[in-house]
């Protein structure tokens, strides 16, 4: 198995801190939001992490290098990534996967325990699901009896019903990478490539009956995904001290 780390975009929300450095640089106890995924991935035994650079990428590269406390790392530029979404960034990297991946995105601050969590699930494609935060920026996640994701979204129509929220965590299978890349491909060729990775997977889900995503609950997860100040506040002041 390896991982994708999607670190592409501009985080316009951020600034005027992201003017000097992508989010994934963003430093809280001493460390980059990227250096801590590694980290994370590391102690569960992935190897090769393959990173998704745009914006500011050569600060990236200048500060990860080639490896990282033994994980190899091989960077992927999506030189469009002012006018494109995570899928695109993420559809950089289809002719390097051989395998099953990790899939993260790079401004997140969380507890190892995530990784894993979703390594070891019982579904070969998942989506790390956490309680809704309240943050009001939730990608809603609604699933059946049988875990399976029915709704995925910012504006589904039955918040109410939702499980839970998308943490930013995913685990894919290289079959249904093959085919997720693929409904992808439909949509470049029509010129729309400004998605978020999460909706084609989840058309792709829809879509095709043999390629089920499902989500995976965890309670009590310490995490949070830096999209503005206030959420960089709460993760140096309430997430950082629990991990």
């Amino acid at each position: 198995m390896i991982a994708v780390i999607l670190a592409a975009g501009m985080g316009v929300r951020l600034r005027p801190l992201s003017h000097k450095i992508p989010k994934g640089l963003i430093e809280i106890g001493g460390k980059t939001l990227l250096e801590r995924s590694l980290d994370n991935l590391s102690s569960f035994g992935i190897k090769k992490v393959f990173i998704i650079v745009g914006y500011l990428g050569n600060m990236i590269k200048d500060k990860l290098g080639d490896s990282y406390k033994g994980v190899e790392i091989e960077y992927v530029k999506n030189k469009e990534y002012v006018n494109t979404g995570s899928m695109y960034s993420f559809s950089k990297a289809k002719n390097l996967i051989d395998r099953d991946v990790l899939l993260l995105e790079s401004d997140l601050l969380y507890d190892k325990r995530a990784i894993k969590a979703i390594k070891e699930s019982k579904f070969r494609d998942s989506i790390l699901v956490a309680p809704c935060s309240g943050s009001g920026d939730e990608v809603f996640i609604c699933t059946d009896k049988n875990e399976r994701i029915t709704q995925l979204g910012k504006s589904i129509p039955n918040k109410k019903n939702a499980i839970g929220e998308l943490v930013g965590i995913s685990k894919f299978s290289k079959e249904f990478i093959k085919k997720l890349f693929e409904t992808a491909e439909q949509d470049y060729k029509r010129g729309e490539k400004n998605y978020h990775y999460e909706e084609v997977v989840f058309r792709t889900n829809k879509e095709n009956k043999d390629f089920p995503v499902y989500a995976l609950m965890i309670d009590n997860l310490a995490w949070i995904e830096i999209d503005n100040e206030n959420d960089l506040k709460r993760a140096k002041e309430e997430i950082y001290p629990t991990l």
